[in-house]
């Protein structure tokens, strides 16, 4: 007898004595042997919850998207699981809070990723079973029409020689007719039998055919389910009593952005003022469905809202503490966007009808167009950022958001602000003059840079831009054209000349005219320009403008003016330029330069600077 509960010295001593010691010892080995063993409980399967997505926040180059779930919380630690959530969702963003807030508490948080299927699930092991199990039943087929057609070639050989026997043995001797009847007989009844069985095979075949591309479909269905990750996110809880609770995730994930537009409606001819209406211009690809969330979009940076803000050391020449910022702010969000662009369109391509190839260069077309909005974004909210402002809005509505990166137009503000009619004449750009309409943004909210669709009295007068406006600060939007003022600006080639020597002098002069050809007085605000040199090697002077008029540091010139019924006025613009010959072949360089690297970008006339239009000015004189 051994005792494995007690030591080998103490047991020995218990045994070795008389009766009543091996009484006891015999006593206490069977107390030890009924003693009760703990139970170990097992480790309980978190609960899966059903969430719906109730708010999202869309910045630049992401969403945030908030789910919840209704739970019980219980005394005891228990354990919810979100299932099935895409698998590009940003660790480092995840939150999960319980509302109301004394509901109880978040004991743990777990962020874990798994395959949406493996290739040993008895799920995945059917689905090839199937596929092989009719590719074998077709495969006989195949078989028994490859024995057909061996038989059908041993016929036509019968065939062939019966009928040269024939043609041999007829002047021989005499050819008996039944004799060559049971001959055709027995070919043509294997031939009909050969058809036959060749129609049977060919029916079984067009009905598993079918079968067999279901199952196919399924199989690589399942086959891509095993490069597919999901994002599973589990949150144990806890409370003080037993009650149910909101569990309110939060977390961010890429695939999305939006875009300010506007749209500008103005009543009458001479309107006073104008109805503003902003939209969010907004496409996702996320993979999630947002019908019936609450919008919002956020020009912020997403990943700075997560830092608390600390000043270092303004170093001039490190380059590594730049770097040092760039790198731990894009670490969170890299794995997410890595996987997104590996996986998102598998993850799309499985869940597309059965249109596939139109329904994928659709969405290939979107998520193109998604990437540049993306850039164009991020772009315009950081310039936003270096004036020192950010700017958030919430949707009027809760549209049907589609997750094929179609983009859909939410409103986020309406503003009806009074406005003055003016007419602005830039001759040097265009010789049309153009109806504005000032107004003062004196909204709540301002007004992003972004596109504008212009109507009056319902009719669409076509697009132009606007740039940011904060609330307070005065801006123009384009009418239309003001048809009754004319325009001129020619160059004056008897005031003008060119000297070629070491230096280049350039002696320019431009009459500029404007006319009203209407029966009513109009007032209008023209403005022109002279050149501004910012290089030494280039001299302007001898600046001479009608009305002994001076420019501004920009070298801008502004007239106000109010001109009766077919009345002119005149303006001449003069000056001298001097630079090197040098100059010119430079520009010609650049050009060529620019040509060759953007062959199709072209800048517009206003964002040529001067250097450049000294070519132009050489030519004409």
């Amino acid at each position: 007898m051994t005792a494995p509960f007690l030591g080998s010295d103490v047991w020995k001593e218990l045994t070795i004595g008389g009766p009543a010691m091996r009484s006891l010892a015999t006593s206490l080995l069977l107390a030890v042997l009924v003693l009760p063993v703990p139970d170990v409980e097992a480790q309980e399967e978190p609960t899966a919850v059903t969430s719906s997505i109730t708010e999202v926040t869309v910045f630049s180059d992401r969403a945030q998207v908030t789910r919840e779930a209704v739970v019980p919380v219980k005394r005891a630690a228990t354990t919810y699981v979100f299932r099935r959530l895409p698998g590009w969702v940003d660790d480092g963003s995840v939150r999960v809070a319980l509302a109301p807030a004394d509901a109880g508490l978040i004991v743990d948080v777990q962020v874990g990723r798994d395959y949406l299927a493996r290739p040993d699930d008895e799920e995945y092991r059917k689905a090839q079973a199937g596929v092989q199990q009719i590719a074998d039943e077709i495969a006989a087929l195949d078989d028994e029409l490859a024995v057909l057609n061996a038989q059908a070639a041993q016929i036509e050989g019968i065939k062939v020689f019966s009928m040269d026997k024939i043609a041999k043995d007829a002047p021989l001797r005499d050819i008996k007719v039944e004799t060559y009847g049971q001959v055709v007989q027995f070919i043509s009844a294997s031939l009909r039998e050969t058809a036959r069985a060749r129609r049977e095979l060919a029916v079984k075949r067009r009905e598993l055919e079918p079968e067999l591309y279901a199952r196919q479909r399924k199989l690589s269905e399942m086959q891509a389910l095993t490069q597919l990750e999901e994002t599973t996110i589990q949150v144990t809880v806890e409370g003080e009593s037993t009650h149910n609770a909101r569990l309110v995730l939060t977390y961010m994930l890429p695939g999305a952005t939006w875009e300010p537009a506007h749209e500008l409606r103005a009543q009458g001819k001479a309107p006073d003022k104008a109805e503003v209406t902003s939209y969010a211009v907004v496409t996702q690809t996320t993979g999630e469905d947002w019908n019936g969330a609450a919008l919002k979009f956020s020009t912020q940076s997403s990943t700075e809202s997560n830092r608390i803000p600390e000043l270092t050391a303004l170093t001039l020449g490190d380059s590594g503490a730049a770097a040092r910022i760039i790198q731990g702010r894009a670490d969170s969000f890299s794995r997410a966007q890595m996987a997104f662009e590996g996986q998102n369109r598998l993850w799309k391509q499985m869940n597309a009808p059965m249109a596939q190839a139109v329904q994928m260069e659709v969405y290939d077309n979107n998520l193109d167009q998604l990437v540049q909005v993306q850039g164009k974004a991020a772009a315009m909210f950081q310039q936003l950022r270096t004036r020192g402002t950010t700017a958030f809005f919430s949707g009027d509505s809760k549209p049907t958001i589609r997750g094929d990166g179609h983009p859909v137009r939410v409103r986020i503000g309406r503003a009806t602000l009074a406005g003055q009619q003016a007419i602005t004449a830039v001759p040097e750009q265009s010789l049309n003059a153009v109806r504005t309409l000032q107004m003062t943004n004196d909204g709540s909210q301002p007004l992003l840079p972004g596109n504008v669709a212009l109507y009056q009295d319902g009719a669409f007068l076509g697009m132009t831009d606007l740039p940011f406006v904060a609330e307070g600060e005065t801006f123009a939007v384009f009418l239309g054209v003001a048809d009754q003022v004319k325009l001129s600006r020619v160059l004056d080639r008897k005031h003008s000349s060119i000297d070629r020597k070491k230096r280049t002098t350039m002696k320019v002069a431009f009459v500029v005219t404007v006319e009203n050809l209407a029966a009513d007085p109009v007032t209008l605000d023209l403005a022109d320009r002279v050149p501004v040199s910012e290089s030494k090697e280039i001299e302007v002077d001898d600046i001479s403008v009608t009305g002994e008029k001076d420019p501004d540091s920009k070298g801008l010139l502004k007239w106000r003016l109010t001109l009766k019924s077919k009345e002119k006025k005149t303006f001449r613009i003069a000056y001298r330029v001097e630079y090197p010959p040098e100059l010119v072949q430079q520009i010609h360089r650049s050009r060529m330069e620019m040509r060759k690297a953007m062959p199709s970008a072209a800048p517009a006339a206003d964002e040529y600077d001067f250097s450049e239009q000294i070519i132009n000015l050489e030519k004409s004189l």
